[in-house]
């Protein structure tokens, strides 16, 4: 069983990331497509001689939360493709394994599933922001004013229309889903989303055009693909996707970096991968995760 990693990277390789390919290397029959934005830092290869992967060639410029990121990730996914892999799985550089290739393997080739990807329906209150999303989608961004609160400060208060019923591309037929862009997927699921690029890019377009507001930002990554594979009811899919991240009391829409203190946590949790992690903050779980779960 051949496995393949998308990889979306901006900065320079690190040691973490020298460690995560050396990680990803030990999968016996695997592929590696990194997608580097070149316009951010170069791609220094020498840290990362020994390991093996390929980069796309014709990459873009991304940014946080944004549409173009979606092109990027399409990107490593036609090259994975490409060389039939069976699953498909995303990571950053900032991401590590918590199980060994043994059972990551095992995990893979016995699942009845097609594929592990949260998929949450934009249309409920399952979090309280989606409310926000769903403004998006039925008003459209005009202009805006500056507006001054009662307590004094000012911001810049959008204004926004309803838009016409043709204009929206959500209804109770095609629903909007949102989840965590890291999943895993298997061959006949990626078939679909590669199959499906004229309703990407129909997608992408539409929230490029939801986001053009400073009021509102629904970070395409979490909602593109989520609605593809989440409208096909030919596929089977759970909603865990066995990454373990920590999002408590977390600032900025990023989740806490992994320390010694995750350590517990990180041994019984059932994920396959984790993030985030930081090299200089994180080395000592490292260390722990390499010597006692991936046995190196």
């Amino acid at each position: 069983m051949k496995l393949g990693f998308s990889i979306l990277s901006h900065q320079a390789p690190t040691l973490l990331f020298q460690r995560l390919l050396c990680q990803l290397d030990k999968f016996p029959d695997k592929e590696i497509a990194i997608h580097h934005d070149f316009n951010q830092t170069e791609f220094d290869k020498t840290l990362l001689q020994g390991t093996s992967y390929e980069l796309v060639t014709d990459y873009v410029r991304t940014y946080w939360s944004h549409t173009n990121n979606i092109k990027a990730i399409l990107e490593t996914f036609k090259m994975l493709y490409s060389k039939d892999c069976d699953w498909y799985i995303t990571l950053s550089t900032n991401c590590y394994p918590v199980k060994s290739v043994d059972y990551i393997l095992h995990f893979m080739s016995t699942t009845k599933y097609d594929g592990f990807i949260e998929r949450n329906n934009i249309w409920t209150d399952h979090f309280n922001f989606y409310q926000y999303f769903r403004k998006g989608f039925l008003t459209k961004y005009m202009f805006k004013v500056p507006f001054v609160t009662r307590q004094g400060k000012v911001y810049q208060k959008a204004i926004r229309k309803r838009r016409d019923k043709s204009e929206i591309l959500f209804n109770d037929s095609f629903i909007p889903y949102h989840g965590s862009d890291w999943f895993a997927i298997n061959k006949k699921a990626m078939k679909f989303i590669l199959e499906s690029e004229e309703k990407i890019n129909k997608i992408v377009l539409f929230l490029a055009d939801v986001n053009k507001g400073p009021d509102i930002n629904v970070c395409p990554p979490e909602v593109v693909f989520q609605t593809i594979l989440g409208n096909n009811k030919n596929l089977f899919l759970n909603n865990n996707y066995y990454r373990f991240t920590d999002w408590e009391n977390a600032k900025d829409w990023h989740p806490n970096t992994l320390t010694i203190r995750h350590w517990n946590a990180l041994q019984s949790s059932d994920a396959l991968f984790a993030r985030k992690f930081k090299w200089e903050e994180s080395k000592d779980v490292i260390e722990l995760i390499d010597s006692e779960i991936l046995r190196t």
